[in-house]
């Protein structure tokens, strides 16, 4: 494709400058932008929307963008965010990008760049390195940032964090997270690259979809949703739910800078699509000295082949739920006093196995006020992250560039190892394993017009 001037000359502005963030003060309106208004980004978008004026959405459906201006024609409307930024980009004071996993890093570079806060789905890359860069770059230009992660701001995933924090378990021994996922169409059903030919519908810009993606023709088997399962868009179950599901045990128990990771059984591997099952099982120091604490993660069915082959259930030992059904996503944390249950895909609900009984939150020592209370969902990410902007308090944000990170390491390092096979070590100082075929995972080639650059 043709680079327009005006994407030539943001492509030479931007890698080697760095504009000041834009403080707002508590009466000032905010300047606010969308990349991805469809589905989950509708409700980014409107969530934002509240905390000041909107002034450009960008999406690559023309149907879309149409409906998100809805009552807001006077808005600026674009199919290519390089464009949106060239134009407006001195303009945004805050921006959602709710687009597919591959281009999260790529335009949001582009956007801190520019100054410019803000509210990403997760995961917050694509790739190890492109994650690393993000963190770095938010970090210098005390830019204020903060990951989807929903559950976040639950009473009662707070509580649980604090419960955790506080050892109410006691040490930790060990953390076991599953996922009924992948539950789009992948690996089972497609292993290879389609050959057939689609025209692209109209109102679609498929260029903008591929974005930093080898170039590919279009087939309705990538978009809009079932990108989730293919290398080169999604991140698999562990970027879909994983990073939901990790948020607990990990912010709770420390769970940082991981040594090893494993593959531990993984359905068939192609070049193409994620596996339908794995287990991955990392290793991370514990708080005493030479104390290990392994976390486990199971996703898919086992033996899910084909279409009408369902596969067993890829669940933890049963005996370690102490009578309790698993739930299709959640997490089990064992410590020397107790185990905590979660079945939901946030932390949001929970309950723990203490002195031989169930018990349920209401019923244990409360350490309320630790983290302070939001009680407002999703919603309440985009009032912490608005309120953080206005005070100028970028490490306000519990889920911010920073934490993201580490959740965003994690779940890619996972996929990884489902990947590679085996088992690795993994030194964060370096930024390295120590396998060569996996260090040539951790990063990737970018199309022409689409490069990321180093912090």
């Amino acid at each position: 494709m043709k680079r327009r001037p005006f994407l030539r000359s943001i492509g030479s502005i931007l890698p080697f400058s760095y504009l000041p963030q834009r403080a707002k003060g508590s009466n000032e309106r905010l300047q606010i932008a969308a990349i991805g208004v469809g589905g989950k980004g509708g409700s980014d978008f409107q969530h934002l929307a509240r905390h000041g004026d909107v002034i450009a959405v960008c999406d690559i459906s023309e149907k879309k963008i149409k409906y998100a201006r809805r009552g807001r024609s006077q808005i600026a409307k674009f199919d290519d965010y390089r464009e949106m930024f060239a134009h407006l980009g001195g303009k945004i004071d805050l921006l959602s990008i709710s687009a597919p996993d591959h281009v999260h890093a790529h335009s949001a570079q582009l956007a801190l760049d520019l100054g410019i806060h803000l509210f990403l789905q997760t995961p917050m890359a694509h790739t190890v390195w492109e994650a690393r860069q993000l963190q770095i770059t938010a970090r210098k230009k005390q830019i204020c940032t903060q990951l989807g992660l929903q559950g976040s701001t639950s009473d009662l995933f707070r509580q649980g964090v604090e419960f955790l924090q506080a050892e109410g378990l006691g040490k930790i021994l060990d953390v076991h997270v599953w996922t009924n996922r992948p539950i789009w169409p992948q690996s089972a059903q497609h292993t290879k690259r389609p050959s057939e030919k689609f025209s692209i519908p109209d109102g679609l810009n498929w260029d903008a979809f591929l974005g930093p993606a080898e170039d590919r023709s279009y087939h309705p088997l990538y978009q809009p949703y079932n990108w989730r399962g293919w290398q080169s868009f999604g991140t698999g179950a562990l970027g879909d739910s994983g990073i939901h599901l990790f948020n607990l045990p990990v912010l709770g128990c420390g769970l940082q800078k991981p040594e090893k990771v494993e593959c531990l059984l993984r359905g068939p591997v192609n070049s193409e699509t994620y596996p339908s099952w794995a287990i991955v099982k990392y290793e991370f120091p514990g708080r005493d000295k030479g104390q290990t604490i392994p976390m486990h993660w199971y996703e898919g069915k086992i033996g899910h082949l084909s279409k009408t082959a369902t596969g067993g259930k890829n669940f933890p030992n049963l005996e370690l739920f102490k009578g309790r059904e698993p739930s299709a996503s959640g997490c089990l944390i064992r410590g020397s006093k107790g185990t905590l249950y979660s079945p939901s895909i946030y932390g949001s609900k929970w309950e723990v196995y203490l002195e031989d009984k169930w018990m349920k939150p209401h019923q244990i020592k409360s350490f309320s006020g630790v983290l302070g209370r939001n009680g407002r969902g999703d919603s309440g990410l985009k009032d912490e992250l608005v309120r953080a902007i206005r005070r100028g308090e970028p490490k306000s944000t519990l889920a911010g560039f920073d934490f993201g990170y580490e959740l965003t390491e994690l779940i890619l390092l996972g996929n990884i190892a489902i990947l590679a096979g085996g088992e690795f070590s993994w030194d964060r100082e370096l930024g390295a394993s120590n396998r060569n075929d996996v260090n040539n995972l951790l990063t990737k080639s970018y199309r022409k017009g689409w490069e990321m650059r180093s912090a």
